[in-house]
């Protein structure tokens, strides 16, 4: 019972932020425009707070940060490999190689992983969750690009590194990440004064202040994005893509990680399950329409792996919780 009532206060959360934000958008609280809106707010104002204030409050990055990074970078390559194979071998459609291909690997981690790591973990599992992000956007992105458009022969375009990098450097997660980085490079040298506790200390309270807002209204935004439509076509790809980003992907990882790295603890644990056990990411429909892929079946994945995450989600935390982890 403690561990289900654990669970419970972790996941639900999350779950009932987005059914608001779904329930506001169908009476029409707010409309298309007001979504359009928030979710840029969101991702270039609140997000980058969030990352800055994760990464800032690092006290030391010590050699579980590096692990967990190095274990997490591997992990997403070798899920990008692993999706890109079966996708060339098992699936027909050009323009949904890709999209199946992303659902190997590429998870809501900013917008859910990192709140759900928090809920689990507190700062410190956020703080786990900032590091792995930094290493796992550059990932997503530079390999989503070149899935949505490799598999495209009527319509190939030419990959471009440079754009691809460029895209990366204008990441406004990736701004947050850096400029938290470098301050926790600095603090060493600046004779024990902190963004936190200096002359201009309401600098950091007004990004502390962004980045609380940011789990929540995300949450709230994303609801609002869903449109949960039946397309009988298309179930047997929504039912494989929901058991792979659900069950299989968080299965395999965290039971690599257990092996290979037995000395992980709790907020390893939680910031790898909201690596592996997330939904699909927001951007991966997004990126799907705007690069001439399936757009619809990566919105049906969209919706349905964000969906059913609520309870996959609960059954790993209770899991973690009765073996003592959480």
């Amino acid at each position: 019972m403690e561990s289900f009532v654990f669970s419970m206060n972790a996941v639900l959360p999350l779950v009932c932020l987005t059914a608001l934000g779904y329930a506001l958008r169908q009476s029409n609280f707010f409309n298309d425009d007001f979504i359009k809106a928030g979710n840029k707010f969101v991702f270039t104002v609140c997000l980058p707070c969030l990352m800055f204030v994760n990464i800032y409050n690092i006290q030391k990055m010590d050699s579980a940060y590096y692990k967990v990074m190095l274990f997490a970078s591997v992990s997403i390559l070798a899920l990008i490999a692993i999706g890109t194979l079966f996708c060339v071998f098992f699936v027909q459609d050009p323009k949904q190689k890709g999209v199946m291909a992303q659902t190997f690997f590429r998870s809501n981690f900013a917008i859910i992983g990192i709140p759900l790591a928090r809920s689990i973990f507190g700062d410190e599992g956020g703080a786990m969750g900032a590091v792995i992000l930094a290493c796992s956007i550059p990932l997503f992105n530079i390999s989503s690009v070149f899935l949505l458009t490799v598999f495209l022969k009527e319509e190939q375009k030419r990959i471009s590194v440079r754009s691809i990098l460029y895209k990366i450097l204008k990441n406004p997660l990736i701004d947050g990440i850096f400029f938290g980085g470098l301050m926790l490079v600095l603090r060493p040298y600046v004779n024990g004064w902190t963004l936190k506790n200096g002359e201009i200390r309401f600098v950091y309270r007004i990004i502390e202040e962004l980045a609380k807002a940011a789990s929540p209204f995300s949450l709230v935004i994303l609801g609002g994005q869903f449109q949960i439509s039946a397309v009988k076509r298309l179930f047997s790809k929504i039912a494989f893509a929901v058991f792979v980003r659900l069950v299989a992907v968080p299965v395999a990882g965290l039971w690599a990680a257990h092996l290979i790295f037995p000395d992980f603890k709790g907020p390893e644990y939680a910031a790898l399950l909201a690596l592996f056990g997330c939904p699909i990411a927001v951007a991966s429909a997004i990126m799907a329409n705007q690069m001439n892929n399936d757009g619809e079946l990566a919105g049906q994945i969209l919706v349905w792996t964000t969906f059913f995450s609520g309870l996959t989600l609960f059954c790993f935390i209770s899991f973690f919780r009765f073996k003592g982890i959480f």
